[in-house]
């Protein structure tokens, strides 16, 4: 499709927030246009094929209790979910020690165990005291705004162990560095979530669960069942407000709108000129937003093998590169496959990539390996494929998890949801609820095509 279009709703990004935005409004009967920059839909969910008919998640994977909106619409599309293999005894190594455990608790030493349990009493309490729909209107929102994450538990934790694992956690929770995330922000999820377990723990916490077929599926099937409503390789480059709505101009299409939906964390959506200007405080919010920047790292075996040695694939460790690792094979288990996380810039105490694993892929993945081995044994020295799927070098996306830093909460309070006239945001950013999960994305779709519809 090309050339001019008219439609009641734009749609810029054909994420699950973008998708679901279109498939709510086309089901109260008005008309959308989605335009997305990428060849495929999914925006930060997407599948990896380790294997003919096998793939790997290579964003956003996991759902779990609580997390409704994303629940549901996965039923109503009719797929199909499986919970996560943490079945079998997980590996604690640490200063060249090999432990073995079964639930959620890590065998740390006493003192360690108190102070993480102290550090986590500490900060759910302090949760508690932030409105997750007004983050900046706590008692303390400034102070807490104005340091991050990684500095809280720098300072208040006491032994090395519990300050090296509370880092680790919130490093794959945030896709980012903690000395990069605001406290507050922190805080906020934390209260959002019903506590600090839910955010780290598999079973009853936020990845218990997996889609069968990779979660990608999911915007696959609302974007065949919308067909040419979704226009791909077509990055939107100026929108032109007026009092009818906006021309959205994009390299494919021009779409003649009344309502626009900027489905796009705010740093991409500062790649697109708008006209009149945004707000100041919306236009320096885009500019000072960044995301996390994770990698994902996949070994592929021909089979789980760690499986028949009583082990569920899951470990924590201090080695350089494999600090978590987690089962990530197909249900079936024809394959076996062991994921674990890498930033860019390392993670503060305890977690810093050397110069050659981050800017050298070999070097990463024979790091990884090597780690393995360490881990496993000797089976896993002899992967039969190793992939990886890099998020600081997307095209159209700049990086995964929200990772807001410092400031930006207490400065730019409701700007990041504030429509401008009838351009309104919608993204796992703007979710109050499971901010920066898939299930924020899909609730922010709705929320914003109830609104849209309401006003049409």
């Amino acid at each position: 499709m090309s050339g001019h279009r008219a439609a009641d709703v734009a749609v810029i990004g054909a994420g699950l927030a973008g998708l679901t935005a279109a498939r709510e409004l086309t089901r109260s009967g008005h008309s959308v246009v989605v335009l997305e920059a990428n060849e495929r839909v999914g925006g930060r969910t997407v599948n990896v094929e380790v294997a003919p008919g096998v793939v790997a998640d290579g964003g956003g994977q996991w759902v779990g209790p609580g997390q409704d909106h994303i629940l549901a619409l996965i039923d109503e599309l009719g797929l199909a979910t499986f919970d996560t293999h943490i079945h079998g005894r997980h590996v604690y190594l640490r200063d060249g020690r090999r432990k073995l455990f079964t639930g959620p608790i890590p065998p740390m030493s006493r003192a360690a165990f108190a102070d993480f349990a102290q550090a986590q009493l500490r900060l759910e309490r302090m949760a508690r005291s932030v409105p997750v729909d007004r983050p900046w209107a706590a008692k303390r929102a400034r102070r807490w705004d104005g340091t991050t994450f990684g500095r809280w538990i720098d300072v208040n934790t006491l032994t090395r162990e519990a300050r090296r694992l509370l880092t680790l956690c919130f490093t794959i929770v945030n896709g980012e560095d903690p000395h990069s995330t605001s406290l507050l922000l922190m805080l906020s999820r934390i209260a959002s979530a019903g506590g600090i377990g839910h955010l780290i723990e598999v079973t009853g916490g936020a990845q218990e669960t997996r889609v069968a077929g990779g979660t990608q599926l999911i915007a696959l099937t609302i974007a065949e069942r919308l067909g040419d409503r979704v226009v791909l390789g077509s990055p939107v480059t100026e929108v032109v407000r007026d009092g009818d709505g906006a021309l959205v101009r994009s390299h494919r299409a021009e779409v003649r709108a009344r309502h626009v939906i900027v489905a796009m964390a705010p740093a991409d959506a500062d790649r697109i000129r708008f006209t009149p200007e945004l707000p100041v405080r919306r236009a320096a919010l885009q500019r000072k937003w960044h995301n996390g920047t994770e990698s994902k790292l996949f070994a592929v075996y021909d089979r789980p093998f760690w499986r028949d040695q009583g082990l569920s694939g899951m470990a924590l460790t201090d080695l350089p590169v494999a600090g978590f690792v987690i089962d990530n094979s197909p249900p079936d288990g024809s394959l076996g496959i062991l994921l674990t996380f890498v930033g860019t810039a390392g993670a503060g105490y305890g977690l810093t990539w050397s110069d050659e694993i981050l800017d050298d892929p070999e070097a990463r993945r024979a790091a990884f390996v090597a780690d393995l081995t360490t881990i496993f044994g000797p089976r896993a020295a002899h992967p039969v494929d190793l992939l990886e799927k890099d998020w600081a070098h997307e095209p159209w996306i700049s990086g995964c998890v929200a990772a807001r830093a410092p400031g930006l909460t207490t400065q730019y309070t409701t700007a990041l949801t504030d429509p401008v006239g009838r351009v309104h945001w919608a993204s796992a950013e703007t979710a109050t609820r499971n901010e920066g999960y898939m299930d924020g994305a899909v609730s922010e779709g709705k929320r914003v095509a109830q609104r849209i519809a309401r006003e049409l």
